[in-house]
């Protein structure tokens, strides 16, 4: 079942990025699409119920390992084709609520294709900076 469409072009989707998927200090593009076991929809948070480092908090918490958190718009993921959906996940025994739970589905492009998309959506992402946690946190003072 699809849940609501997004339709703000200007909200931004958070998504989590496995220690795995850095590499030399940027995420891997591998990480802005769908894994085999994802039916080609992709994971990410909303900006306007949660933020940033919040989505982090609730993501590693519930056991998964994130080292950076990027944003990809709405709108940047529609100029791909791409559209996004709330996916609001409720709680269970081991995993806590995630209200803020979406989706942008890749399910119109083969493996190829998406591989090609990443790239564009990893270009829009590396632009925007990390989001969490913020690169410059601890410098200043």
């Amino acid at each position: 079942m699809m849940g609501d469409r997004l339709t703000d072009a200007t909200e931004v989707l958070f998504r989590q990025i496995h220690p795995d998927l850095m590499q030399d200090g940027a995420p891997a593009s591998s990480g802005f699409r769908p894994k085999d076991s994802d039916q080609n929809k992709l994971s990410v948070d909303r900006s306007a119920i949660t933020t940033a480092e919040a989505s982090h908090t609730l993501y590693t918490g519930n056991g998964f390992a994130s080292v950076a958190v990027y944003g990809v718009t709405v709108g940047e993921f529609d100029e791909c084709g791409i559209p996004c959906e709330s996916d609001a996940l409720v709680g269970s025994e081991n995993l806590a609520a995630n209200p803020a739970h979406a989706l942008a589905s890749f399910e119109s492009f083969g493996v190829s294709k998406q591989k090609t998309l990443a790239k564009r959506i990893k270009k829009y992402a590396i632009t925007r900076g990390v989001l969490h946690p913020k690169p410059d946190a601890d410098a200043g003072e």
